[in-house]
């Protein structure tokens, strides 16, 4: 049976197929650890990013865990980072560049980009920027503690702003930020805007050990979601097990771009232990590959 099937089938409410022997059991839902990186790309005074507040908000999970999650979220990386940095025959423009998206709110999409972005941040030749594209819920902004700085909307609004001037340099790992900005009517036109091409160009071209996170708003009920599938050179695409019907998940992928890598991070599913017995506590990432 094929990831996807087992994917399916834990949507469904359906007990999935265990894993062969050789598979990295599924882990807690937990912390990445949190360490001091090797380089930096963006000058300038560090902004402090507090991970007990990461918790206390459900967006990273207690230490005591987190060598577990760390290993998942590992495991999730891998095919992105090898997809970011694929050359030659198959590869598309921004590749480096990956947007976490979700059909519906509450699957755990924020959590995923950022617990990613620290996974990410551990690579010793990559640094990695998380973009906070959700501008009508900047779940990111607000727990970084920059929901009044100026940010994507703003660099969008005003085209002779720079890029450097809004990106944020964290204490979180050297994670840089670009925030989500100010609230616009018009959003959804300047995300589809030429400005927005030039500006994820830049971003994606500037440094070439950088891979940039898009979280964005839930494809199914917003317009700002596909407006973003464009400027993307890859998707990784977060379903909530138990709760995500298979016809919402279906509908989600039917309505992504057919030329980008997509793949399925499966949300909240219990995991399996190494002795072959369901994880009951905590919540479990997986990856599934499409």
């Amino acid at each position: 049976m094929s990831r996807i099937e087992d994917a399916l089938k834990k949507l469904r409410g359906a007990a999935p197929s265990p894993p062969a022997a050789a598979e990295s059991p599924r882990a807690h839902r937990v912390a990445v650890p949190i360490v001091r990186k090797k380089k930096i790309t963006v000058d300038g005074e560090k902004h402090h990013v507090s991970p007990d507040d990461l918790m206390r908000g459900g967006l990273l999970a207690p230490l005591d865990h987190a060598v577990s999650v760390a290993d998942e979220f590992r495991r999730i990386k891998r095919p992105l980072i090898a997809n970011a940095l694929r050359a030659g025959p198959g590869a598309v423009a921004h590749q480096n560049v990956i947007m976490i998206a979700s059909g519906l709110p509450g699957a755990g999409k924020t959590f995923c980009s950022i617990n990613l972005a620290v996974s990410i941040s551990l690579e010793r030749e990559l640094n990695v920027l998380l973009v906070d594209a959700d501008v009508a819920k900047p779940h990111i902004s607000r727990a970084f503690g920059l929901e009044d700085a100026p940010g994507l909307i703003d660099l969008l609004h005003d085209e002779a702003g720079s890029v450097e001037d809004v990106l944020v340099r964290t204490d979180l790992n050297d994670i840089q930020v670009l925030p989500a900005g100010r609230r616009h009517p018009q959003a959804t036109e300047l995300l589809a805007s030429e400005r927005m091409s030039a500006v994820m160009k830049e971003l994606a071209t500037r440094y070439t050990d950088r891979i940039v996170l898009l979280d964005s708003p839930p494809l199914l009920i917003t317009s700002e979601a596909q407006a973003l599938t464009s400027q993307v050179g890859q998707i990784a695409l977060v379903v909530e097990a138990g709760k995500t019907t298979k016809q919402s998940l279906e509908q989600t992928i039917e309505s992504l771009a057919t030329d980008k890598a997509i793949n399925i991070v499966l949300n909240k599913a219990r995991g399996w232990g190494r002795s072959g017995a369901y994880y009951g506590e905590y919540e479990a990432y997986g990856y599934e590959d499409r």
